[in-house]
């Protein structure tokens, strides 16, 4: 069986909830978007963070598995 393994990404990242998907850079080096049914959400390097978010929350970290 292969282990996986956890490794730090560097930087500081933001989660936030956004209008839409129009407002992500999309050539940006690290994004993740999920959409509900009740809204889009991205994470992304802190200084790419859209200008126009409904919710954010900076300081998180990120892991590559």
């Amino acid at each position: 069986m292969r282990r996986m393994e956890l490794k730090r990404i560097d930087g500081q990242f933001t989660v936030c909830k956004l209008k839409s998907v129009a407002d992500i850079d999309l050539h940006q080096e690290f994004y993740f978007i999920g959409r509900t049914d009740e809204e889009i959400s991205l994470v992304c390097k802190t200084e790419d963070t859209p200008v126009e978010t409904l919710e954010r929350d900076d300081g998180w970290r990120a892991f590559r598995i």
